[in-house]
């Protein structure tokens, strides 16, 4: 059979498919259909989406400084930091839309969605609040999450992922997401901007005063007073009046629909790194000498990776760097050991009630 005949059967077995209509001519048409609705309803959750959305910002950023140098990279990101009001006061923000495919049976956006959604907006955050540490080997794992649901975001609606930096200790750190819907467009918004008034440890809800000291501390959350006895609200009451104030519009009218707090650690290896030396390690200091510091380990040969293994803790001012990070309006970082008390509260709770049951 020459080439000439080869040819000519092809283009007959393609009239023929084509004539014959579908591959599948056997299928109701109405399955088709329906199998194309699925597929196209599902479309946002095939394989490697996620993927490509949380890793297109690593990426960009190891682009960008391969692309421009690391030194010219590192300055353009932290002018664009300190424009975003430095990690006090930073908000990382990222839109999405509650399709099918997040969205349970009630046509809400799933509970188990948030997390997977969220995780897109944790990884901008991470890269534009420490990109430079991540040179020396570092890399951020994920310790634990606590969720509070407020309200249903139904689906179809569009909804903004805002994450912020709510404290940190000697292993973890800790960052809260806010889920937050809009009221339809009729209704007037007020403004807010990306660079917060001042940093807050927590969701921003304002404690109510069961103590002088405004509510029960951790300690007494785990332990009780002197006596036994809680000396504030109990913990119903302090709750009921800590979801009152969480359902109440934000300055830009948004309504929150459920906080997030992830605990993080930095970790090299096996090797634990502390906050306060990543974010030294981050060119995040106040002050020029000891960016300038952080800048020499980031260009030396090993990218300061012995440095951040360990070798931190021979350096003269081991035990202040990093303590000048992210400082409140009272020039301190009292606001990050009052995030930091709330969560180790937290881990007490959940502690107590793994212990009493039988």
């Amino acid at each position: 059979m020459n080439k000439q005949a080869v040819v000519e059967r092809g283009r007959a077995l393609a009239r023929s498919l084509t004539t014959r209509g579908s591959l599948f001519p056997w299928v109701p048409k109405p399955i088709k259909l329906l199998f194309l609705l699925l597929v196209f309803l599902n479309s946002s959750s095939f394989a490697f989406l996620w993927h490509i959305r949380v890793w297109s910002h690593p990426i960009k950023a190891w682009i960008a400084a391969k692309t421009l140098g690391h030194r010219r990279y590192w300055v353009g990101w932290r002018r664009k930091h300190v424009a975003a009001g430095g990690l006090a006061h930073m908000r990382v923000k990222t839109w999405r839309r509650a399709l099918f495919d997040d969205c349970d049976y009630n046509l809400h956006l799933s509970n188990s969605a948030y997390a997977k959604c969220s995780d897109e907006n944790k990884m901008k955050f991470c890269i534009d609040a420490f990109a430079p540490c991540f040179v020396t080997g570092i890399h951020m794992a994920l310790g634990a999450s606590h969720w509070q649901f407020l309200r249903e975001i139904p689906m179809g609606s569009s909804y903004l992922m805002e994450t912020r930096i709510g404290g940190w200790g000697d292993k973890w750190i800790h960052c809260i997401t806010e889920f937050v819907i809009y009221p339809p467009k009729g209704k007037k918004r007020v403004h807010r901007p990306d660079v917060a008034d001042k940093p807050t440890a927590l969701p921003h809800i304002d404690i109510p005063s069961g103590t002088d000291s405004g509510v029960d501390t951790p300690e007494n959350w785990a332990n009780g007073s002197a006596n036994g006895h809680a000396t504030g609200p109990s913990h119903d009451e302090l709750m009921k009046r800590l979801m009152v104030q969480a359902r109440e519009p934000r300055v830009d009218g948004g309504i929150i629909a459920c906080i997030a707090v992830t605990d993080y650690c930095f970790k090299q290896g096996r090797v634990t790194v502390p906050p306060r030396i990543a974010m030294h390690m981050s060119l995040l200091s106040n002050d020029e000498e000891r960016r300038a510091h952080a800048l020499k380990l980031l260009t030396s040969p090993d990218g300061g990776a012995k440095f951040c293994r360990g070798g931190w803790k021979e350096d003269p001012l081991a035990y202040e760097l990093g303590l000048d990070v992210a400082l409140g309006e009272d020039g301190t970082q009292a606001w990050v050991e009052a995030g930091k008390e709330y969560m180790d509260g937290v881990g007490a709770r959940l502690l107590q009630v793994a212990l009493a049951s039988p």
